[in-house]
């Protein structure tokens, strides 16, 4: 039987979908069977419940992840300086298709354990390495161990068996058929529910639209539906508008080609409106791999549900502070610079505000997935996904909005206390202790870590990888994106 919290004395930092306004209150969080039950001042202390001291604590919503590859913490570190052009060609053409299913356990398991030490505690989790069904098995088992909300959405793929002179997909035809045969396979478990507690459920992430293969995809996408995936992720709103795809499931990742669309009626952004998809922006590899420029702000501006996610955890930080931060000032430079070259009277305020960015990750992701009724703000009824940051830190001592700090000075070393569905998954007053019940050894899941990431290493030196991307860059140019 779950635990009965009493969250008290803290400063509740929400948004309320009721008239979506942010709201920062003086207030107790009472948490029952995994449910938000109470949110008031001086809430009487029950038998039976633990009481947690926020007094200098803040208490928020846990952030919501509308796009992360999560596996790909094994290779943290060793991708920071390529751009998107030479991460097709040396991670996803080649070394990709090299991971044994133990690598990318260890890399899943790691990566679940990073967004929830940093306050994300829902991922759309775009699983693009599902080589093989002991690949895809592994990595959900270590999805479920860490005690994160995730919707697992392994990729309907298949990595080359070639690129030069010309692609080639020997594995295709079998990956086609086991892929598919999982998804049913899962989707019939329990509705969707991967995991017992319901936390992890299916999703699907499906990029074939955007390739001349001769592939049926409204029957994929059609079977994705009916096996009971909640969302299904893509990249290019236009190819699957033009094939009559869409849907109020989808979420498009980046949408960069979308960025200064400035007419009202502009097909694109109309299609999106009109089918209530959603856009899963990552503005910080975005600016820098050359995906093009973040439109987080786009979307909001005309009505579309917008999140913010992380992306590739080889390449970008695992926090969703960082990303707010890039989405409010890249959108805030564009316009200042419009002002500027207008010579116009400057506006008297910003157009976007901290409590903007602090709501595209929390509610704005909650609805991008489809789960406001459930998570993304402290009400009541929703589930207990919640943050406790101390207010002492460094990084916040002596700040007063906390939504402003959140943004802006916060950092993973300022979350002290993570619930899920009313578990406590990270609890930082207990060191080195994570996941339900605080059954992971984070010291263990690290060395292991560092062990599968050397040999890795060891068989994609960096030096080998260049001379792909060198022989490809050649022959071909930069892939197109």
């Amino acid at each position: 039987m779950a635990k009965t919290y009493l969250l008290k004395g803290g400063l509740v930092a929400t948004f309320d979908d009721k008239d979506n306004q942010a709201r920062t209150l003086r207030a107790d969080v009472l948490v029952k069977d995994g449910v938000i039950a109470d949110v008031a001042a001086d809430i009487p202390v029950s038998a039976g419940v633990e009481v947690v001291d926020c007094t200098d604590k803040w208490i928020a919503p846990g952030m919501v992840d509308t796009h992360r590859h999560t596996w790909m913490a094994i290779l943290r570190g060793s991708q920071c300086d390529w751009l998107l052009t030479e991460y097709l060609v040396k991670n996803s053409w080649n070394m990709q298709g090299d991971l044994t299913p133990s690598e990318v356990r260890i890399g899943q398991l790691a990566g679940c354990i990073d967004a929830l030490q940093c306050g994300v505690t829902t991922i759309l989790d775009h699983f693009h390495i599902a080589n093989s069904p002991e690949h895809s098995e592994q990595a959900l088992q270590a999805t479920i161990e860490s005690g994160a909300r995730v919707i697992f959405a392994p990729a309907r793929q298949s990595p080359p068996t070639k690129i030069l002179p010309t692609f080639e997909f020997g594995n295709e035809a079998e990956a086609h058929k086991w892929q598919l045969d999982q998804l049913q396979e899962w989707g019939k478990k329990d509705g969707g529910k991967l995991s017992p507690d319901g936390r992890v459920t299916l999703g699907f992430a499906y990029d074939l639209v955007i390739y001349g293969f001769d592939i049926p995809h409204k029957e994929i996408v059609s079977l994705a539906r009916s096996s009971n995936a909640s969302i299904i992720t893509a990249h290019v709103v236009q190819a699957w508008r033009d094939k009559e795809l869409l849907g109020p499931d989808v979420v498009f990742s980046h949408c960069n080609s979308l960025a200064y669309r400035t007419a009202p009626d502009d097909e694109a952004w109309a299609a999106m409106k009109e089918h209530q998809c959603a856009i899963a922006s990552t503005p910080e590899d975005e600016l820098g791999m050359a995906h093009g420029n973040p439109v987080a702000f786009d979307g909001v501006d005309r009505g579309v549900k917008c999140g913010l996610g992380c992306d590739a955890v080889s390449i970008n930080s695992g926090d969703m502070f960082t990303q707010m931060r890039f989405a409010l000032q890249w959108h805030r430079g564009r316009w200042n610079e419009q002002i500027l070259q207008s010579k116009s009277t400057s506006p008297k305020h910003v157009k976007h505000t901290s409590a903007d960015a602090f709501r595209l990750a929390t509610l704005g992701g909650a609805e991008a997935l489809n789960m406001s009724h459930l998570i993304g703000t402290i009400q009541v009824g929703k589930r207990a996904d919640i943050v406790i940051y101390d207010a002492t830190s460094l990084n916040l001592a002596g700040i007063q909005d906390p939504i402003q700090g959140i943004v802006f000075n916060a950092s993973n070393a300022d979350v002290e206390t993570v619930f899920v569905d009313g578990e406590i998954v990270v609890d930082k007053r207990v060191p080195g202790k994570v996941g339900l019940k605080g059954g992971i050894e984070w010291k263990n899941v690290a060395k292991e870590l560092r062990a599968r990431g050397e040999d890795l290493r060891k068989r994609w030196p960096l030096d080998k990888l260049e001379e792909l991307w060198d022989e490809y860059y050649t022959k071909n140019g930069a892939p197109a994106i």
